[in-house]
């Protein structure tokens, strides 16, 4: 018995082997982390993960939203963000980028990723909405959209959008302005270029009961709309009866003013909105 466990403790464990592991599986791992680890660590790991980054297909989704990109400034993470656009070689079909996007950053993706369908843009300062307006005419098979700013979004940019994406199905709008922004004009443009839309959300801007009424009349598909985090007078009994049966995921806002002593009030379905409230950037 003794000799039998000299025996077993003697036997060397061996080591797993990733570089033994089938492509495929390899690639599935990789694919796994965001942009920023892929190009600044992982590929530089040994010459056949430098060789399975370079295929284009690693990079039809590019996100460079998460907390990773702390450690770069805003020029590195420019750089890196190019790098992945090239190593995509017009394959890339989902991009997000947060804090460091650029109107030429726009430009330089605007050229090489022509099959574009997802594109999330969070706090990018530097967007303008001439760049906007300029590099969406590129973008002709987006279908989703999701774009948190803290500035003025035009009624033009937005026009631009509609005529440019026709396949646009989800649209998502985050103003960090509180709730003092009067987006009237925008919303009437949204409904009326718009109406393959599926999915819209707002966050952060007054909304009122003819836009309410616009966006349902000019985006039949509609069957999903989020407004928690907006702020709107008390619909008409009429409104809220049509919201309900035209939309199937409808999430009301969490905060309306009461018209007749123009404070502010909780709705009646708190539990129903707002705990299931899934706007994030």
């Amino acid at each position: 018995m003794s000799s039998h466990v000299k025996k077993a403790k003697g036997k060397r464990i061996k080591k797993p082997n990733w570089l033994e592991l089938p492509i495929d599986l390899t690639k599935n791992i990789l694919q796994r982390l965001d942009t920023v680890e892929i190009v600044t660590s992982a590929r530089n790991v040994c010459p056949l993960w430098w060789n399975i980054c370079k295929d284009p297909l690693m990079w039809r989704t590019i996100d460079m939203s998460s907390f990773h990109i702390i450690r770069f400034n805003r020029s590195c993470l420019d750089q890196i963000c190019r790098c992945a656009i090239d190593l995509s070689s017009s394959h890339l079909e989902g991009i997000a980028i947060s804090a460091f996007g650029t109107d030429d950053l726009l430009e330089y993706m605007a050229h090489r990723a022509s099959y574009l369908r997802r594109l999330q843009i969070s706090n990018c300062n530097g967007i303008s909405n001439m760049g906007l307006e300029e590099f969406v005419k590129k973008f002709s098979l987006l279908e989703e959209l999701d774009i948190s700013l803290d500035k003025y979004l035009s009624k033009r940019s937005l026009e631009a959008i509609g005529r440019c994406c026709p396949s646009l199905k989800s649209l998502k709008l985050n103003i960090h302005c509180y709730f003092e922004v009067e987006f009237a004009d925008q919303v009437f443009a949204i409904a009326k270029t718009m109406p393959g839309l599926r999915h819209l959300a707002f966050s952060g801007i007054c909304i009122g009961n003819n836009e309410l009424v616009a966006i349902l009349d000019g985006c039949p598909l509609l069957d999903s709309l989020h407004l928690q985090n907006c702020v709107h007078y008390r619909f008409s009994q009429s409104l809220d009866n049509r919201l309900h049966q035209q939309i199937k995921d409808l999430q009301l806002p969490y905060l309306l003013y009461d018209d007749d002593d123009n404070g502010l009030a909780y709705v009646d379905t708190f539990e129903d909105t707002y705990a299931n409230d899934d706007w994030e950037y």
